[in-house]
């Protein structure tokens, strides 16, 4: 890397970090409470997965992965059991604090569906120096866009929808973005960069809902675009990058699904491959550093 790169590089981060030390107020935490079955104990992940009724002024019944507080809560646990629980939801967190047994019954699933993401999509998955498929989207603006109209753009995308509730998951997404946002702002190394988010919930977000979270966001539509589509497109274009959706037939709002985020060059191929919540901003700006930005 010359030492040019080397200085717009040290300069983005540093910028980033400025940005994080801002005092921000103290995060709203908000506990509910939440009565369901496990369906699977993950100790090595401090885990559990249950399938749970509504939560009154929260969400709608679903099937969820929960962290909690304390991985004694898991002893004795069992797929099958019956409980009651506390939601403790912040700004960025969602955990269980107490978990307790209230009876046990049968684990009964749902019988299987074709599914609308297949786990093997028509072509071949996607890796590291693959050039992207294109695909055609709607905007929040109600633009047809082709993700190809990026061409010659460092882009970085990932795969949300608006009402996910648990703030780790899509809205852990949606700030970090808004943190690279920032860094793209500020820095003129990264003029070129585009942000991409594509909901998996096409039948809620419409362009003007998707219009509306950008306004919530405080997206720069110049720079973040939001897009949607019907799920035969989107399901099989997501599911090349590994990315799984599950839709409980009986109730569309029930969605589970596991997360990935893009970073492409400026030529058109995959450059990384993010799979989870653990990045960061700072890390997607290092993923940037690494790729040569578009020659003017």
């Amino acid at each position: 890397m010359r030492f040019t790169e080397l200085v717009s590089v040290s300069t983005v981060l540093a910028l980033l970090c400025i940005g994080c030390q801002e005092t921000k107020p103290p995060a709203e935490v908000k506990q509910y409470q939440l009565t369901g079955q496990i369906l699977d104990v993950r100790p090595e992940k401090q885990e559990v997965l249950v399938r749970h009724d509504e939560i009154k002024g929260f969400m709608a019944a679903m099937t969820m992965p929960y962290k909690v507080k304390d991985v004694g809560l898991l002893k004795d646990r069992v797929a099958g059991d019956l409980i009651s629980a506390t939601l403790v939801v912040s700004d960025s967190l969602g955990v269980l604090s107490t978990l307790t047994k209230t009876g046990e019954a049968p684990v009964n699933l749902p019988t299987p569906v074709a599914p609308d993401n297949p786990a093997k999509a028509p072509g071949e998955a996607m890796v590291a120096g693959s050039y992207m498929p294109d695909v055609t989207l709607t905007d929040q603006a109600g633009r047809t866009r082709a993700l190809s109209s990026l061409g010659g753009h460092r882009f970085v995308l990932s795969f949300v929808y608006t009402t996910c509730p648990m703030p780790e998951y899509c809205p852990r997404i949606d700030r970090e973005f808004v943190a690279l946002q920032q860094a793209i702002a500020r820095a003129p190394a990264l003029a070129d960069v585009r942000l991409v988010s594509i909901t998996i919930d096409p039948a809620t977000d419409t362009p003007e809902v998707l219009k509306k979270h950008a306004a919530r966001l405080k997206a720069n539509t110049a720079i973040w675009s939001f897009l949607t589509g019907s799920v035969d497109t989107i399901g099989p274009f997501a599911a090349r990058f590994g990315l799984t959706v599950e839709r409980n037939p009986r109730d569309p709002s029930d969605i589970s699904h596991s997360l990935r985020t893009l970073v492409v060059g400026s030529d058109g191929r995959l450059a990384t491959l993010r799979t989870g919540n653990s990045w960061t901003s700072t890390d997607i700006l290092a993923d940037l550093a690494a790729i040569p930005a578009p020659v003017n």
